[in-house]
């Protein structure tokens, strides 16, 4: 069913054109807004009917506000927490299954109708008999069958696809989204998980996890400290309730950046019925199924790849493209610190709002220019979900404030993580100033080619977005730099001098000023 629904899409929006060949301008673009309605209904429908992955696929696709029209945004959104209720007589009846007793001689209070419903299962308000408020989420009955369905579905659409889709590997996917969707059937390991994030953030009360109450959890029913909050994609609520939704967007950079560079253990799952702002403002966590763990290599791995990123860094990214497994054997890496360079001098200023505006053609154009490179990527089986995940809290910034730049906003927190141990530390400062004194040491020879060229008449030029202030800062900086070596070493030979004749203190002076120097060299070379 989800392959016809897939070419049904497909080939409204191919036919579309044809359709609208004698429409004017206005009654082209309104037709097509009127398909993304009717397409986005479609999607919305069947995924209620289906349940199980077609919801997941959904809430994920109701994220991108960024990316996605506001017709599919708007139909889809419907997902996040109004999935119709199961009936309640075989939710009472899976909790006597798996705790042992109906809920009303387990709870005080137990609400017939839930708060949420979701793709898996729904919660339901409780109270204990202690006083204290639950959430008790209740998996659907029959839901390992759906999902296992929909693994099937998906294993024949891969068949189909020949088991690759540009860089990625369908099959190797396929497996790890299979064994993540059945681990979140799972819900003493959803408990578990909401524990370590618990623990990670014991010390941050800006960032809210709930307690699990284990006496009340088997693996189909999982009980949780009741928490409340505000959507965090209600902007107007939240404003209207004296928060600032630019501050929320940074605390949730900054909780994630915690989570992928410290922890290690992140939340991969952020769609807004997951997430909530409270007072303070403080974000409220209440789904922890679907989790990633990130080993301590690929961490060191990512440190340095997000490092090059918020330096625009063409060369370090690529090297951690490779060690994070993204290049193949024998790729061509000049080409690929050529067209790194080129997309990040073209997007490096750009808003979610100017990227959202370009058309199939802008991408088309864009995706030629990388062809020659293309075939030396894989995306590293791992790597899939974080980028799932940053596309979704993308979106989320996007709803908040449509301005917001995620490295921009991200980035003083994450130069604070990016250093990682103290030996990784020195190791990264040593590896830096190694390359940038190759680079001082290299530069004669590479003058002395580009003024052979010149007297050739051979330059030719490349100037992006931004080339012109960069090589003149370039420039500048190089200069920096030669002129501090250039003194650095006339003081060092004038200490040598007074210090041959006997003159202490000038040699102290001269030898100090030469320390003072050679220090001003380090760190222009560094910043740079």
């Amino acid at each position: 069913m989800g392959l016809l629904i897939a070419l049904r899409i497909l080939i409204s929006y191919k036919l579309a054109p044809v359709i609208g060949i004698f429409l004017s301008s206005e009654g082209k673009s309104a037709r097509l807004k009127e398909l993304h309605r009717k397409n986005a209904v479609l999607i919305r429908e069947s995924a209620l009917e289906m349940k199980g992955l077609m919801i997941k696929v959904g809430q994920f696709l109701s994220s991108r506000k960024d990316f996605l029209p506001d017709e599919y945004i708007e139909e889809l959104s419907e997902l996040q927490d109004q999935v119709p209720p199961h009936d309640f007589v075989e939710i009472r009846q899976r909790i006597i299954d798996e705790l042992g007793a109906a809920p009303e001689d387990i709870f005080s209070e137990f609400d017939k109708e839930p708060i949420a419903a979701a793709s898996l299962g729904q919660v339901h308000r409780a109270v204990l008999k202690d006083g204290r408020e639950a959430a008790v989420k209740v998996q659907y009955p029959g839901i390992e069958h759906i999902i296992e369905t929909d693994i099937r579905m998906f294993e024949f659409l891969i068949t189909l696809l020949r088991g690759k889709m540009g860089w990625i590997n369908l099959r190797v996917l396929h497996e790890e989204f299979s064994k993540i969707v059945r681990a979140e059937l799972d819900y003493v390991q959803e408990g578990r998980n909401a524990d370590k994030f618990r623990k990670n953030f014991e010390t941050d009360e800006r960032v809210v996890i709930p307690r699990v109450y284990w006496k009340f959890t088997s693996a189909k029913v999982l009980t949780l400290e009741f928490v409340s909050g505000i959507k965090i994609t209600e902007c107007a609520v939240i404003k209207a309730s004296g928060m600032d939704c630019k501050l929320l967007v940074g605390l949730l950079a900054e909780t994630y950046a915690k989570m992928i560079f410290v922890h290690g253990f992140f939340h991969c799952d952020p769609h807004p019925g997951n997430i909530f702002a409270a007072e303070g403002p403080t974000i409220v966590f209440v789904d922890f199924g679907m989790v990633q763990e990130i080993s301590d290599s690929t961490r060191r791995n990512l440190r340095q790849y997000a490092r090059a990123v918020v330096e625009y860094d063409a060369t370090d990214i690529v090297e951690a493209l490779e060690k994070m497994g993204f290049l193949i054997d024998g790729a061509d890496y000049g080409a690929i610190a050529d067209v790194t360079q080129d997309l990040i001098d073209k997007y490096r200023y750009s808003t979610p709002e100017e990227l959202k505006a370009l058309t199939v053609d802008d991408i088309a154009e864009e995706l030629n220019n990388i062809r020659g490179v293309i075939n030396n990527f894989q995306v590293p089986n791992y790597f899939i979900l974080l980028m799932r995940t940053i596309a979704m809290l993308n979106g989320m910034a996007y709803r908040l404030n449509p301005d917001v730049n995620m490295i921009e906003i991200a980035r003083p927190y994450i130069r604070e993580f990016l250093w990682g141990t103290k030996e990784e530390s020195m190791t990264q400062i040593f590896t830096s100033l190694k390359r940038k004194l190759l680079e001082l040491i290299d530069l004669p020879a590479q003058t002395h080619a580009f003024l052979k060229k010149a007297n050739r008449g051979e330059l030719s030029f490349k100037l992006g977005k931004g080339d012109m202030q960069g090589m003149a800062n370039r420039l500048t900086s190089i200069s920096d730099v030669l002129l501090l070596v250039i003194l650095t070493v006339n003081a060092s030979t004038a200490a040598l001098f007074f210090a041959f004749l006997g003159n202490q203190t000038p040699s102290l002076v001269a030898a100090g000023s030469a320390v003072l120097l050679s220090l001003l060299s380090v760190f222009r070379l560094l910043k740079k």
